[in-house]
């Protein structure tokens, strides 16, 4: 595999973090071991975040649907620091600067209890796209990154066990499209990303369900 190729999918892992970025409420640094100051903006984020962890940690704890669909405007902003760790390992140079993404979540309540519930159950979310950008640094501009996603989870026994992300279309500047493309292309065809997607939903499902289980009962 080139260097190129393997970039393509360690950056595709980051957009496959932000696209579970509503089942997590802790620090924009993911990954770095450091204390972490927030801005306000960035707290304001964490808020929106833990609102649709609770919601949806209450359909997985209750194993029922209390309405039909969990509606989330999902906002994510990753550090240069951050995005050095996650994407180039310390082996590729990131010449850009912060990383800011955000998509509209669609969950159907019946889908997720039924995830629970049922021996075995195949999780289909709705298209979803995910819309970024990044900062050009040299400018005080931003370029604009919009990629398609499709999930399939698989569960047996509640949990899960399988996973796909199914990536749609890229629209980006050609340059970053060039170093998207390979990540997602491989993904598509040999399910690279697929156990990271069952690690996420499995440590939601439970860890992440902990943290906010005393708030669940607000909303039964």
């Amino acid at each position: 595999m080139t260097i190129f190729a393997r970039f393509g999918i360690v950056t595709t892992a980051v957009l496959v973090a932000l696209a579970a970025s509503s089942f997590t409420s802790g620090s924009v640094l993911a990954g770095d071991k450091e204390a972490v100051v927030l801005t306000a903006e960035e707290k304001a984020e964490k808020e929106s975040r833990k609102a649709c962890k609770i919601q949806i940690c209450n359909v997985f704890r209750s194993k029922k649907a209390s309405g039909e669909t969990i509606a989330c405007h999902i906002k994510k902003s990753l550090r240069e620091k951050a995005i050095k760790e996650m994407v180039t390992g310390g082996k590729i140079g990131w010449r850009w600067g912060k990383m800011f993404c955000e998509f509209d979540l669609s969950l159907k309540q019946a889908d997720l209890a039924s995830a629970v519930n049922e021996a075995e159950y195949e999780l289909k979310l709705a298209p979803h796209t995910i819309n970024c950008k990044v900062d050009r640094k040299k400018d005080n501009k931003w370029h604009k990154i919009a990629v398609g996603i499709e999930p399939v989870v698989k569960f047996k026994g509640g949990k899960a066990v399988e996973g796909r992300m199914n990536w749609g279309s890229v629209e980006a500047p050609l340059l970053f499209k060039s170093l998207i493309w390979p990540g997602i292309k491989i993904d598509n065809q040999v399910n690279v990303i697929g156990g990271k997607m069952v690690k996420m939903m499995n440590g939601f499902m439970t860890k992440k369900c902990d943290q906010v289980a005393g708030e669940l009962s607000a909303v039964q």
